[in-house]
């Protein structure tokens, strides 16, 4: 039995409910699965609430912050996250609010250059609250400025292209002190999607404690070395495919292996913050 540490769901950019997620998770006989919205825990409660039909499965509540350091995208996970507590709702609360602005922005450069989309468009594609250029992006297909998804990044979306709006910063550092302070587990996302690798000895120095080392974006080579470098400074390997819900799907597909799930769980057990 595998397990599967890093999945969206429709509470941000994902194209299946928690409640799909888990009953597929479970046809795939995984053992276990993080849901890891990005910046919302909204999607974890009907996650936890859709598994209680089924044993010898467990949801990791989680999630995933975008950051930014040196004009460089990081992210980092957080696992086991107390996602009621009010300050941790307080703080994504305003990372949505940034994120709405972020997405009126981009709507108005596509405005000027002749195409035709509203704030109402783009919310009707997300059932959740985390807006982002994927939902956009969902819009121009449908209203046939282009041919798909990728196309829409392409000419418009990505950064450098017309209608890129850059987002407002965090850094890496405040999402580890954010994910600590509600008793979660920071671990940096992807590491093999960075240009430069170096800001990994610092996450390590500040107190990240873990690797995401399994990766749909991580070859063989990578997969190895980020495991190396994790055992080599004592953190937690995790995995996942990084699932959006897309066809093919890519959930469970990575041999993520289940003793990554026991450790993490592990630690969450005897995790004390001061």
């Amino acid at each position: 039995m595998c397990i599967d540490l890093h999945i969206h769901t429709t509470f941000s950019d994902g194209l299946l409910t928690p409640e799909q997620v888990v009953n597929k998770a479970i046809k795939l006989n995984l053992k276990a699965i993080a849901i890891t919205d990005h910046d919302t825990v909204d999607g974890i409660r009907p996650a936890l609430n859709k598994a209680k039909n089924y044993t010898e499965f467990e949801i990791v509540p989680g999630v995933e912050l975008s950051t930014d350091w040196n004009s460089e995208e990081v992210h980092i996970l957080g696992y086991y996250i107390d996602y009621n507590d009010s300050n941790l709702k307080t703080v994504l609360l305003s990372f949505q609010q940034k994120r709405m602005k972020r997405v009126d922005k981009i709507i108005a450069k596509l405005k000027n250059m002749g195409i035709d989309i509203s704030i109402e468009d783009v919310c009707a594609k997300s059932k959740g609250t985390s807006l982002g250029r994927p939902h956009v992006a969902l819009v121009l297909v449908e209203k046939g400025y282009v041919c798909s998804v990728q196309e829409a990044f392409k000419d418009y979306l990505s950064k450098g292209k017309p209608a890129y709006v850059p987002k407002e910063k965090l850094t890496p550092f405040s999402a580890i002190d954010i994910i600590k302070q509600s008793s979660g587990i920071p671990v940096l996302a992807h590491p093999g999607l960075l240009e430069d690798d170096s800001i990994i000895n610092e996450l390590i120095s500040y107190g990240i404690m873990g690797i995401e080392v399994i990766h749909k974006n991580h070859n063989k080579a990578q997969v190895d070395y980020y495991t190396r470098l994790a055992l080599d400074n004592n953190l937690l390997l995790t995995g996942g495919s990084d699932s959006h819900g897309e066809n093919p799907l890519l959930l469970g597909s990575f041999d993520v292996p289940l003793n990554y799930f026991y450790k993490l769980k592990a630690i969450k057990k005897f995790l004390q913050y001061e």
